[in-house]
């Protein structure tokens, strides 16, 4: 077991994470129109072709092909009309030679027809039609399965549902389908001087931050967050909390309550509960270092709790850096590649060497070109969060970032 407060580096905690908190794939069955997003637990078999009968690509006039061979704008070959077909009409109509029949785009090809002249190309009068030109066999047609034969796969397993995939998912006529399950993820916040907004303050009394941030982190990194208020720097209704609110769960996230100062009882609380397994106390990295990671462990299910610092920038930046990436998993979501920018640093960069240093820095754009600037104040400061807008990883080793340097940022959103 990690003991508190002996530090690992970013990389250490990293590898603990993935090696210790796995995705339990758990799977559940939505409609589609809840699907936006989701991703897919399973193939999905067509169960249908698609189309599911032979119809027309353009407006025109269904034909035998042969019929209208040889005709031109200045000789076109008469056809006798019998009649027409709509869209979603079915049809009994037989087409025979010399004959043709008025069809819309995506009605049925009638019996007899093996091709479509376009309405461009006829001129109709008195139940005869002029064709002015003339058409290969199959032409202006859509086959039966054309877009998707059944029994194919329409959608691998794995895919993350855009709209276009709802869509196909609608042509086949599905309305259900199983996809991995999102994490819930349950929040609190820690301390004797928070207040809900809302509340009237009063002296000594600050407003609850972190719970609206981390909800808002947990839903867009792909989890179901479920905001449960604020519990008071109390040992024995910490631990009474925690106990009940892991059984009920998949990820718990608490802010606040991890450093050694007066009233800070988590570490202590988490050392005491039954079944549970401390990985992490402590990350050689600026902002954070008193993030604190464990994990109800069972032979079925592994339970996180995880402990962000009480800052709304630290614990926001330490959230996106580590924990994120674990929701995600959980709900085999992709890591979105827009998270991560390309930036030029507009001034030089001083970073602690032998410290992992997760600096907030704001965006501009000037001339086409990206800027990066770091935020000068620090990460208790309630201006920070709404100036930052995501932050640049320095490694233990890197002193100094230099002015029109290249770097990547990590966007908060």
């Amino acid at each position: 077991m990690t003991k508190f407060y002996q530090t690992l580096s970013a990389d250490e905690v990293k590898n603990i994470l993935n090696y210790k908190l796995i995705s339990h794939d758990q799977i559940e069955e939505i409609k589609i129109e809840n699907a936006l997003e989701r991703v897919l637990a399973k193939d999905i078999i067509s169960p249908i072709n698609v189309p599911g009968f032979s119809k027309s690509r353009m407006d025109g006039y269904a034909v035998k092909a042969k019929d209208t061979f040889g005709a031109e704008e200045d000789k076109p070959i008469n056809l006798k009309k019998m009649g027409e077909i709509r869209a979603g009409i079915n049809s009994n109509l037989v087409l025979n030679e010399k004959e043709c029949i008025q069809i819309a785009t995506g009605a049925p090809i009638p019996n007899g027809a093996d091709a479509v002249v376009m309405v461009e190309y006829t001129e109709e009068e008195n139940e005869i039609v002029k064709i002015f030109k003339s058409v290969a066999p199959q032409q202006y047609i859509i086959q039966i399965g054309a877009d998707i034969k059944k029994g194919e796969i329409a959608l691998k397993k794995e895919k993350q549902l855009n709209t276009r995939d709802l869509g196909l998912l609608s042509a086949l006529g599905i309305t259900k389908i199983t996809v991995y399950s999102k994490p819930k993820v349950t929040i609190f916040s820690t301390g004797d001087e928070l207040v809900p907004p809302g509340v009237q303050l009063t002296s000594g009394k600050i407003y609850d931050i972190n719970s609206t941030t981390i909800y808002n982190a947990v839903k867009e990194s792909g989890g179901i967050p479920l905001i449960k208020g604020i519990i008071k720097d109390d040992y024995e209704t910490l631990k009474r909390i925690i106990s009940e609110e892991i059984s009920k769960i998949d990820f718990l996230i608490i802010s606040g309550g991890t450093s050694k100062g007066t009233g800070d009882y988590l570490p202590e609380v988490i050392k005491n509960l039954k079944n549970l397994n401390l990985y992490i106390h402590g990350i050689r990295i600026k902002p954070g270092k008193p993030t604190l990671l464990s994990a109800v462990e069972d032979k079925t299910y592994i339970k996180p709790i995880i402990v962000l610092p009480g800052y709304p920038t630290s614990a926001l930046t330490i959230f996106y850096h580590f924990i994120a990436p674990l929701i995600r998993k959980w709900a085999h979501l992709p890591r979105p590649k827009e998270k991560i920018i390309n930036a030029i640093a507009k001034k030089r960069i001083y970073s602690e060497l032998g410290r992992r240093e997760l600096r907030p820095v704001k965006i501009t754009e000037e001339d086409d070109k990206i800027f990066a600037e770091p935020i000068h104040t620090g990460s208790e400061a309630i201006s920070t969060l709404a100036l930052t807008d995501g932050y640049i990883d320095i490694p233990e080793q890197v002193q100094l970032i230099e002015e029109g340097e290249k770097i990547e940022v990590n966007l908060f959103s």
